[in-house]
């Protein structure tokens, strides 16, 4: 039986900052977006970083293609991933607002 994750729509670019600053290790946020060199929209999902990991990285920033699913009706990520890392919201913001599909569309779960 494949698991279903509550996800909960994030509305304009000022909650989603807020969300991002208060991200726990087992949340995240998932958007379309664009990956670098790329006219497709793709995923861009959003992760915090485990403070014991020695690094002045807060954010981990993932980016993948996109694929629709017949069977499920939905798109699913396609595993072409590039990673990033940011040390704050800042920087986490200045990649989305270059990079996230407008209008905003993304989810925190």
């Amino acid at each position: 039986m494949r698991k279903k994750y509550l996800e909960k729509q994030i509305k304009n670019i000022e909650e989603l900052t807020k969300v991002i600053d208060s991200l726990d290790l087992d949340e995240g946020i998932r958007l379309f977006g664009f990956k670098k060199d790329s006219e497709d929209a793709g995923f861009i999902f959003i992760s915090a970083v485990h403070s014991l990991i020695k690094s002045n990285q807060k954010y981990c920033i993932n980016t993948t293609d996109r694929v629709f699913n017949d069977e499920t009706g939905i798109y699913l990520p396609d595993g072409k991933e590039e990673f990033f890392y940011a040390p704050n919201v800042e920087e986490v913001m200045k990649y989305i607002k270059k990079n996230a599909l407008k209008p905003l569309k993304a989810w925190h779960y």
